[in-house]
C-alpha cells in the first residue's frame, strides 16, 4: 500500500458521513482543472474592533519594534504613545464640549472643569514618563545615538 492509498483510507475512516472522499494523487491538476476559471480559494476574517484596535497599535509601534533600543525602553516608548494618544483624545473632548452652545452653562461648566482637570493629570503623567524614561536611559548607559533614536521616537 502507497502513501496515497493511506492517506485515502485515512481520510475516508475519519470522515464516514462523506458520501465522496477526494484522493490524493501525484498527478498535478485535471484537464478540466487546467481549463477552468475558478478564483482561488481564500479566507475571509473580520477582525473585532479590538483586534482591529490592536493591528493599527502594532503598525503604529513598528518603528519601535524594528529600533536597536533595550527592550524596556521599548515599552517605555510605548506607553508614552499611549498617553499622548490619550492626552490628545481628552483635548479634543475637551474641544468639543467648549464650542456645545446647546448645553446649559452650568453642567457645561463642571464637565469643561472635570476635563481640564483630566487633561492636566494626563500632562503631568506624560511628563513624568518622558523625564524617568530619560533617566532611565542614562542607567542604562545607552549610547548617544540610541538615546537620540529615542527622544525622536517619542515626539
Amino acid at each position: 500500500m502507497d502513501l496515497n492509498q493511506m492517506l485515502n483510507m485515512g481520510i475516508q475512516s475519519s470522515m464516514p458521513e462523506a458520501k465522496t472522499v477526494a484522493s490524493v494523487s501525484d498527478d498535478q491538476t485535471s484537464a478540466s482543472e487546467k481549463g477552468s476559471s475558478k478564483a482561488p480559494v481564500g479566507i475571509h476574517v473580520d477582525l473585532s474592533p479590538l483586534g482591529l484596535q490592536k493591528s493599527k497599535k502594532a503598525d503604529r509601534d513598528k518603528d519601535i519594534d524594528e529600533s536597536d533600543l533595550p527592550d524596556s525602553v521599548k515599552q517605555s516608548i510605548k506607553a508614552i504613545r499611549d498617553k499622548q494618544e490619550e492626552l490628545e483624545k481628552k483635548q479634543q473632548e475637551l474641544q468639543q464640549l467648549m464650542s456645545n452652545s446647546s448645553m446649559p452653562p452650568e453642567e457645561k461648566q463642571e464637565k469643561v472643569e472635570a476635563l481640564q482637570a483630566e487633561v492636566s493629570s494626563l500632562s503631568r503623567g506624560l511628563v513624568d514618563s518622558k523625564n524617568n524614561l530619560v533617566s532611565s536611559m542614562q542607567d542604562q548607559g545607552l549610547t548617544e545615538q540610541q538615546i537620540q533614536t529615542a527622544m525622536a521616537l517619542m515626539n
